[in-house]
């Protein structure tokens, strides 16, 4: 996941229009707005929205080992796949997440491509992940980290949806750097692709090359499908902690930790 994402963060231009009308019947004229006071507001409050976001990108992006932070590259594009639901249901998640993935800039695969972006709802997800894991050894990537906590943690979890991360180095220009044990970035790679020495760059990017979102149907309940396909694509975007201390700040991440009447309706802005 590239040190070049936005993390999807979608911040919308402020538009500020001064109108006013003349009375061609009066003498007097009217009294110049102070657009330039206006002005300076709108920048103030501008600049205060990017500095919470920037605040809140930080706090819940999952940068190890001061890489960059793992997202979807055009060398692996994003091709979803909803599984556990009624046809209607599973459909409506998958458009919800491709319009929301694409609005963000996310490269999408093709029609008919290999599912690299699983979406699973269970009612038993732990008996699912079990089997699934012993199936499928490659399940979990090349994680190895102290005996398998990590992997165990995810295994184990008692949150309403979780989430499993895949991610590779790739150099800038896209060419695989290989993934070995002991290799969390283009520094301890042995390996003959480097890119020019910056300090103001990533040399190297973690890309995501597949995940797994698990939905435990019975602790999602309460919750709508615009809520749910809203929450998973903010997962599904990038490596992000959804632990993460948001405080007041107005992110879906909050869907799980307030009240049903107070929890967010969707993406904020």
């Amino acid at each position: 996941m590239g040190g070049r994402l936005a993390l999807g963060s979608l911040l919308a231009s402020n538009l500020l229009i001064v109108s006013g009308s003349t009375n061609a019947q009066s003498t007097t004229a009217a009294p110049a707005p102070h657009i330039d006071a206006i002005t300076v507001e709108a920048a103030r409050h501008r600049a205060e929205v990017e500095r919470q976001v920037k605040a809140f990108v930080a706090q819940i992006a999952v940068k190890p080992y001061e890489s960059s932070l793992a997202r979807w590259q055009t060398v692996v594009p994003m091709c979803p796949l909803v599984a556990g639901l009624p046809r209607a249901d599973g459909e409506y998640i998958l458009t919800r997440v491709s319009k929301i993935a694409a609005v963000a800039g996310a490269p999408m695969a093709p029609e008919h491509c290999k599912p690299n972006l699983y979406i699973v709802v269970s009612a038993n997800p732990d008996a699912l992940l079990k089997t699934w894991s012993k199936r499928d050894v490659r399940m979990f990537g090349n994680e190895s980290d102290q005996g398998g906590s990590k992997i165990r943690k995810f295994l184990n979890s008692n949150s309403p949806i979780r989430v499993w991360y895949n991610a590779e180095l790739y150099s800038q220009e896209g060419t695989p750097l290989g993934n070995p044990d002991d290799c969390q970035s283009a520094v301890t790679c042995r390996t003959d692709l480097r890119a020019i020495a910056t300090r103001i760059g990533f040399n190297d990017t973690r890309d995501l090359t597949s995940a797994l979102i698990m939905v435990d149907s019975t602790r999602a309940r309460g919750v709508n499908f615009g809520q749910l396909a809203s929450y998973i694509a903010l997962l599904a975007l990038a490596e992000i902690r959804t632990d993460a201390d948001v405080a007041d700040a107005p992110s879906i991440l909050h869907l799980f930790s307030r009240s049903e009447n107070d929890r967010p309706p969707g993406l904020s802005r």
